[in-house]
């Protein structure tokens, strides 16, 4: 069976570790999700996270901090106030937060991040983090994913504990969200300029999203030195403004997955995916996420009952795509910051 010549030279050249461009990745996603030509992309990318990653695989557990109306009113989030589908404020006790990263812990993820709505506030999120960060064991990666901050704050998140954070460019910045495109960057580079690893992602996907939109979000993410890329399809739920577009099927997200795992390269130590499937895990992804608490994809308090997968399963879906499951740390959380905080609890080889 012979592959179309385009799409034969391009997946030859990234199999060679080389770097595609920006038509590169256009033609392949064009690639039609029923062709051979689709298994040859999936197998490409497979192939490349396989052997950078000497075949790992990384569960990082997310905690939700609060369940309230958002400001950012996202046309994509179950918290938007001009949804109307959270009512009152639900901030979670320091003491729950803390409880739930012990019992993350207890699973052996690779990282754990900390997660708020636009509203809460940052000063009450340092202190619960360090709170979790004096909890845990130091050589558990902390990660935050909170609204945009500047070079003082990004220090201060360091000094707290943090070693990386989660930030993204979302498709439709500016129109589906209340941000500009300019200060989701500047918030990326003033964490790079901490020292926070950077973490990022083509999200939220939906069938609306163009080709051109997703292949310049890839090269975003390369271009700002992330140290984990992939995509995330957007949840269509019930009474957001999104709904009525749907939602794009795990397998179309599998070549979203596949071209921004070629896209980046040798520039990445993981690649994700979320929500966590299986088409995706045979397409370049090595990097999922469980979830415990508040979730802006689903309407219950304790997503861990609901959409959220704990680590474990996680990690079961990793074994179950061939990966072996990490124990210890992820890479993508691995910069200044993360050396800093290690260098005494580090024990030597």
């Amino acid at each position: 069976m012979r592959l179309d010549g385009d799409c034969e030279r391009i997946l030859g050249k990234a199999r060679s570790d080389q770097p595609i461009t920006r038509e590169e990745a256009k033609r392949l996603m064009q690639v039609d999700l029923q062709s051979p030509e689709m298994y040859a992309l999936c197998a490409a990318a497979d192939d490349m996270s396989r052997r950078h990653f000497d075949n790992t695989g990384d569960v990082c557990a997310q905690i939700g901090l609060d369940f309230a109306p958002c400001g950012g009113n996202c046309k994509f989030c179950v918290f938007a106030e001009k949804h109307g589908i959270v009512g009152d404020s639900t901030e979670y006790p320091k003491e729950a937060v803390v409880g739930a990263a012990l019992e993350c812990e207890k699973q052996n993820p690779n990282a754990i991040l900390l997660m708020t709505t636009c509203n809460y506030k940052f000063d009450k999120f340092l202190k619960v983090g360090r709170a979790v960060r004096e909890a845990i064991s130091p050589l558990m990666p902390l990660i935050a994913n909170i609204p945009d901050f500047d070079d003082a704050q990004a220090r201060t998140l360091v000094e707290a504990g943090f070693c990386a954070i989660y930030h993204a460019v979302r498709l439709n910045e500016g129109s589906d969200t209340a941000f500009r495109v300019e200060q989701r960057i500047a918030t990326m580079e003033a964490a790079r300029r901490a020292g926070l690893a950077l973490q990022t992602c083509v999200e939220p996907l939906g069938p609306e999203h163009s080709i051109e939109q997703q292949v310049e979000s890839m090269f975003l993410g390369r271009e700002m030195g992330a140290t984990f890329s992939g995509a995330a399809h957007r949840v269509s739920v019930p009474g957001t403004a999104l709904a009525h577009y749907g939602e794009v099927t795990h397998w179309y997200l599998a070549r979203t997955v596949a071209v921004t795992r070629l896209v980046m390269g040798d520039t990445v130590v993981a690649n994700c995916t979320h929500e966590p499937n299986m088409p995706s895990l045979l397409a370049g992804a090595n990097l999922l996420w469980a979830e415990v608490g508040s979730n802006p994809r689903d309407e219950d308090k304790e997503t861990e009952k609901s959409r959220g997968l704990s680590v474990r399963r996680c990690q079961n879906l990793l074994w179950h795509a061939g990966y072996e499951p990490r124990v210890g740390p992820s890479p993508s959380v691995f910069g200044p910051a993360w050396q800093k905080q290690t260098e005494i609890t580090r024990t030597p080889v």
